[in-house]
């Protein structure tokens, strides 16, 4: 119980910080949002560890059960005392509903990231045309082409 807890905690501490990132990105302060995704990369990797223990006792549970170990926990909650299973079947719940959450926040964010680049891109197109030409590289990527970076031999 005290695990499935703690990875509540987790993820609430993850939908915080990814709350942080997008109002970095919403307000354009750069310096908040690297320091931000290295927090939350550092809270989904303590994230990923909590995920991996409740898998490790949940496979452990199953087989002192005698069941497949690939059940899910939720599979698994009629095995408890009935008067624990509410309890467990709303953890369970919430804790799909946050990842649910989370997902959706991370995929906004790589959304608003992409758009405040674009954005950026064409300020500076605007500034100075000369000085930045898209171009695609080999893996088919947009990049941008500085006058120092080309070479352009001008005699036939």
């Amino acid at each position: 119980m005290g695990l499935l807890r703690d990875e509540l905690e987790e993820y609430g501490n993850l939908i915080g910080l990814l709350t942080s990132q997008q109002q970095s990105i919403l307000e354009r302060r750069t310096e908040n949002i690297q320091l931000i995704n290295q927090s939350v990369q550092t809270q989904m990797e303590a994230n990923q560890i909590l995920q991996n223990r409740r898998n490790n006792f949940v496979d452990s549970f199953a087989s002192s059960l005698g069941v497949e170990n690939s059940s899910t926990l939720s599979e698994l909650i009629p095995h408890f005392p009935a008067a624990t299973q509410p309890m467990f079947e709303s953890i369970v719940e919430e804790i799909n509903n946050l990842i649910t959450l989370i997902r959706n926040k991370i995929a906004q964010n790589q959304r608003l990231l992409f758009r405040l680049s674009e954005v950026t891109d064409q300020i500076l197109s605007i500034s100075d045309p000369s000085s930045h030409s898209k171009t695609y590289s080999n893996k088919g990527e947009i990049r941008t082409l500085s006058p120092q970076n080309i070479n352009l031999n001008e005699s036939a």
